[in-house]
């Protein structure tokens, strides 16, 4: 039996990421456990048979603090010497900086996957510099890098210089038939309705999102756009919020806060289509899930998006302007035909390249093999 320990915030994709892999990992060979925040006391994660994989807790927190990550550090090399596993895998910049780190020091097999390199994050010109110095850094270790997506591999490659030895591709899957219910929600909503999943932040450019409504408004006056999962770490919702009242918007977009995935499911699976104006991503989820859904796609054509949707087959990739967006809004509304050939489309691809049940073996192996 192989235990892998998962160091991570599983919170939005990486927890779905974990979860899944969990479920659908053969449990004859592999056994998972993670190791948390101190916060995320409340998150569980599922095996196969529904039981709760084996947790631990550190103070690990988002922001970086030399003192606090150096006793967190200190923390983590008794609890993992205790834990034995045979794999470490580390999940996004925080978990992923210390985790590698233990991994060298106890000479135990560590996998990195980024889940979206944390320089890509950054407003600052020189904080983006330090965090991509970092990363460089960290790719002289011996540890395997697992990209999420073509994209997110070409930046370990290309942008970051890891040896193309160290860094292997596993898309992010979902299941085939993903499960949703009803929510409360959609009584509220109209018949037709467009839908984006995402917390108002930096990386999501959700205003670039809401002026492109409010432009697409004059052509198409009954729209209407639902954004799930805002309130949850959303460091721009007031900002949002304003900008609708200020702008006479709020009978065009409802705000719905963190759902349980099911429920949010049975959000998207009722709209038109998906939009989406990240200024990057890893491999969204919520996109996969717009594909298994049959979604056509509007997406910004950036890192993680263009992975997913191909230019006027399964959607319309368009560049980070709110007028580009919302010509695009506007004409998928108005063609209902190539609406349709796009939702048939959008299943394909994910039937093709994103279900986990196909996929999962190719991460087994990775676990597999020796250090």
């Amino acid at each position: 039996m192989i235990k892998i320990l998962h160091i991570a915030k599983p919170v939005a994709g990486v927890g779905v990421y974990i979860q899944l892999l969990s479920k659908y990992i053969d449990p004859n060979k592999f056994q998972n456990e993670i190791i948390l925040n101190n916060s995320d006391n409340n998150i569980e994660i599922l095996d196969n048979l529904g039981n709760q994989i084996k947790s631990y807790h550190l103070n690990l927190e988002r922001e970086v603090s030399f003192f606090k990550d150096l006793v967190v550090f200190s923390q983590m090399i008794k609890m993992v010497k205790k834990i034995r596993p045979d794999v470490i895998h580390c999940h996004s910049a925080k978990a992923g900086i210390l985790g590698r780190l233990v991994g060298s020091v106890l000479n135990i097999k560590t996998i990195y996957t980024p889940h979206a390199y944390s320089y890509l994050s950054s407003e600052s010109r020189k904080k983006k510099v330090v965090l991509k110095f970092i990363e460089k850094c960290f790719g002289y270790l011996s540890t395997h890098t697992v990209t999420c997506s073509n994209s997110e591999y070409n930046r370990a490659v290309c942008d970051l210089k890891i040896d193309k030895k160290k860094v292997f591709l596993w898309n992010n899957s979902i299941e085939k038939d993903i499960i949703s219910k009803s929510s409360k929600y959609l009584n509220a909503l109209p018949k037709d309705y467009i839908c984006s999943i995402g917390r108002p932040c930096y990386q999501k450019n959700t205003e670039l999102m809401i002026n492109a409504i409010l432009m697409a408004k004059e052509d198409y006056k009954s729209i209407h756009l639902v954004i799930l999962g805002v309130g949850f770490y959303s460091p721009s919702l007031e900002k949002i919020k304003k900008f609708i009242l200020d702008n006479k918007l709020s009978e065009n977009i409802t705000l719905i806060p963190w759902l349980e995935r099911s429920e949010s499911l049975g959000i998207l699976k009722n709209s038109l289509f998906y939009i989406s104006s990240s200024r990057y991503e890893g491999l969204p989820y919520s996109v996969i899930e717009a594909l298994a859904l049959k979604k056509p796609c509007i997406l910004t054509n950036v890192d993680g998006n263009r992975d997913l949707v191909k230019n006027n087959y399964n959607g319309f990739l368009v560049e980070q302007k709110a007028e580009i967006m919302a010509n695009s809004i506007v004409n998928l509304n108005n063609n209902r035909e190539v609406l349709a050939s796009m939702s048939e489309n959008s299943r394909s691809e994910f039937e093709k390249f994103y279900q986990i049940n196909k996929n999962i073996k190719s991460l087994e192996n990775l676990y597999l093999r020796p250090q």
